[in-house]
């Protein structure tokens, strides 16, 4: 299996680079890849709400966003993870997707649900159930299809032990037997 990582995170060594590298273990292990973006690496702009990706073509905006599209499109698999701050999530995590509901306008460009896996990094024991549906809901408006939410919380000043990295490795093994989380935009069609 082939997946892509976009880390939105502008922490590059940080908590979620951790995890990711335990996946991408995890994926190797089981003879896979896991090919790791940073957001901050591209130039992308936030979506401007001008309408003409109804027209078909995808977005039109002159960005990188479409060189990240191609690699996840090309992927198996899909691994989107969010840093949330201030209780909610960090601009540069939403602005990619909001983006994302160019996709739809366009058979040629669907994900054609893409199976996704969705990981929120906080430093909060817990954060508002709306955060994690929106963000579900982010993905869902691309036709992607979230079978894994990630949660983890907590992190301010935490050290992961081994065991814990190591279930972050058996989780990739599993990543494409997950059931699809459904989600209100799937059930009302809308």
């Amino acid at each position: 299996m082939k997946a892509v990582t976009l880390i939105t995170s502008s922490h590059r060594n940080g908590y979620t680079k951790e995890i990711v590298d335990r996946f991408t273990i995890g994926l190797e292990d089981d003879d896979g890849s896991n090919e790791v973006l940073f957001l901050d690496d591209y130039n992308i702009k936030y979506c401007t709400g001008c309408e003409a990706c109804k027209n078909g073509g995808g977005c039109v905006l002159d960005d990188d966003y479409n060189k990240i599209i191609d690699k996840i499109r090309d992927a198996d698999y899909f691994i989107f993870t969010a840093p949330i701050f201030y209780n909610d999530l960090a601009g540069q995590s939403k602005m990619f997707l909001d983006r994302l509901g160019s996709l739809t306008y366009d058979p040629e460009l669907e994900m054609k649900g893409k199976l996704t896996l969705l990981m929120l990094t906080h430093f909060s024991r817990a954060i508002n159930p709306f955060v994690i549906e929106n963000a579900h809901r982010g993905l869902v408006s691309g036709n992607f299809k979230v079978n894994k939410i990630v949660d983890i919380g907590g992190l301010l000043d935490k050290k992961f032990d081994e065991y814990e990295l190591e279930e972050f490795e058996d989780m990739a093994y599993d990543f494409l037997e997950y059931e699809v989380i459904p989600h209100k935009l799937d059930l009302d069609s809308a």
